[in-house]
This record gives structure tokens, C-alpha cells and sequence, in this order.
């Protein structure tokens, strides 16, 4: 039997519905993959440019008279400043970066402890493992691995307070 335009319609738009939201929720665990990032970023710009300050000199003195003696080191104060700023920045992002795993938590707990969605969902999203590195841990290959995965995913999304959750976050209400 032919399917009518509108019931093709319809589950077009279940399917692309229930892919928005697979991905929304992705988004929202990989929260906290994207704040450490953002704070390793951080930490390394912070150690790069404690580096480049060496000893910081206030007066560069000059032995030969060329009337170029006691000149003040442009940028002194500023690159102390600057790092100032930064180590504010790492602490703020060192804050959004808890709040994103405590997030990330939360949603896991909506699966079993012990089920194999939720071990490769937490190596994925709260370890940040590559999926090379899960499938050595869990010893399996990555078709399975991502079919656990993706069968988490759906678990999920089966609950209304999780979508609650992604909603909200999609929106920009927790960004």
C-alpha cells in the first residue's frame, strides 16, 4: 500500500524531530568536553605569556652615551595586566567547567549504574576518551561501541525531563 503525501510528511518530520534532538543532546554532554578545552586553551595562553614576560624589568639601562639610558620596558605593566585577566578568565571558566560536568552527571543518572550505555556514554562525554580508546577499554569494536552509544542516546531521550533539560539548554537559558 502507497503511503499519501501527508503521512510521508508526518514521519519526516517525527524523524527529523527525533534527530534535532539527538543532537541537542550530544550538545548538551559534550558541555563539559568543550569547557575543559576552553580552559586547557586558557591555562596554556596564561603559561605561554608567564613565559614570554621572563624577568619582568622596569628600567633598561644602556652603557654607551647615546641619550637612550633609562628608558622605561614598554609593556611591562601591561603584560602583568594582561595575565591578571587571564588567571581571572581560568577561574571563571574553571567554574563553568564544574557546573558543565555536574550537568552532565545529572543526565546519566537517568541510566542504569552498571549498563554499557552509560560506561561508554561517561567515557565519551566525562573521561573524553577517543572512541579508539573506548573500544580498548571496553574491549569492543567500534560499530559496537557506537551502537551502545547511540542506543544510550535513545534511552535518554525517552525520559520528558531530559528533554526538558535540552530544551532549555538549547534555548540558551544555561549557555
Amino acid at each position: 500500500m502507497l503511503k499519501t503525501g501527508n503521512e510521508k510528511t508526518i514521519k519526516d518530520s517525527n524523524f527529523e524531530e527525533k534527530k534535532n534532538q539527538k543532537n541537542e543532546l550530544k550538545w548538551y554532554l559534550n558541555q563539559y568536553f568543550r569547557a575543559v578545552t576552553k580552559k586547557e586553551q586558557l591555562e596554556l595562553r596564561l603559561q605561554t605569556l608567564r613565559e614570554s614576560m621572563g624577568a619582568v624589568k622596569g628600567v633598561n639601562y644602556s652603557l654607551v652615551t647615546n641619550g637612550n639610558t633609562n628608558r622605561s620596558r614598554d609593556g611591562a605593566a601591561s603584560e602583568v595586566i594582561r595575565v591578571r585577566e587571564i588567571e581571572e578568565c581560568v577561574e571563571k571558566q574553571r567554574a563553568k567547567t564544574n557546573q558543565a560536568i555536574l550537568n552532565v552527571m545529572k543526565i546519566m543518572d537517568f541510566l542504569p549504574m552498571d549498563s554499557m550505555e552509560r560506561i561508554i556514554l561517561e567515557y565519551r562525554h566525562i573521561d573524553r576518551l577517543s572512541w579508539r580508546q573506548i573500544c580498548r577499554a571496553t574491549n569492543y569494536s567500534r560499530t559496537s561501541a557506537t551502537t551502545y552509544y547511540n542506543r544510550g542516546v535513545d534511552k535518554l531521550l525517552t525520559f520528558g525531563k531530559v528533554l526538558q533539560i535540552i530544551g532549555e539548554f538549547s534555548t540558551g537559558a544555561n549557555l
